[in-house]
């Protein structure tokens, strides 16, 4: 036999191979137990999850503050980015608390359970967002509220710990170097 002949014939043999190979894995594809093309993966349901908070509309944006404490006022003007369902990196979800067994995930590492609106009786009638980790078995957190201050709106921050107030952010840069690193005289230091 003629040597192209030969490989010509080799050629044609892994060809028909092929195809058979193919046609049986096509085959298997349309079969659902071997493969199924129309199942969709949903995300597993997080334990204690009753869904993301939304932020009011007046909150978001980008706020610039001076953060300070008793004593301790910074120098460094911090930026704070409020989204309808983030603040910074922190996806805010409302959580039912009498879930037991809650515990973080890879899934709920950005998360804070949120709350709003929560207010104190002598503080202006500022309504706060209350945000504490996902999981904490310490109730240390934060909150944010609006609050009109020296004729603009600025956000109060203020610890959960003692509900101290932490910082004020503004809306500008400009604004939170002329007026930043002080609370409002009017505003209680810790909240009632």
């Amino acid at each position: 036999m003629n040597k192209r002949v030969k490989n010509s014939k080799i050629k044609m043999l892994i060809a028909i191979t092929m195809s058979l190979a193919l046609g049986l894995l096509v085959g298997k594809a349309s079969d659902s137990s071997f493969f199924n093309t129309n199942m969709v993966v949903q995300a597993a349901h997080v334990k204690g999850n009753l869904g993301i908070l939304t932020t009011p509309k007046k909150m978001r944006g980008t706020w610039y503050g001076k953060a300070f404490d008793l004593n301790y006022k910074s120098k460094v003007l911090n930026k704070l980015r409020v989204k309808a369902h983030k603040i910074d990196s922190n996806e805010l979800h409302r959580q039912d608390t009498n879930a037991k067994g809650i515990k973080n995930t890879r899934q709920t590492r950005n998360w804070v359970k949120a709350f709003y609106p929560v207010t104190f009786k002598k503080d202006k009638n500022i309504k706060y967002i209350l945000m504490f980790p996902w999981f904490s078995p310490a109730a240390s957190g934060w909150s944010l509220g609006i609050y009109h201050y020296k004729g603009h709106r600025v956000l109060i921050e203020r610890t959960t710990s003692s509900y101290r107030i932490t910082n004020v952010y503004w809306r500008s840069a400009q604004l939170a170097r002329m007026h930043g690193g002080k609370k409002p005289k009017e505003l209680k230091t810790y909240a009632q």
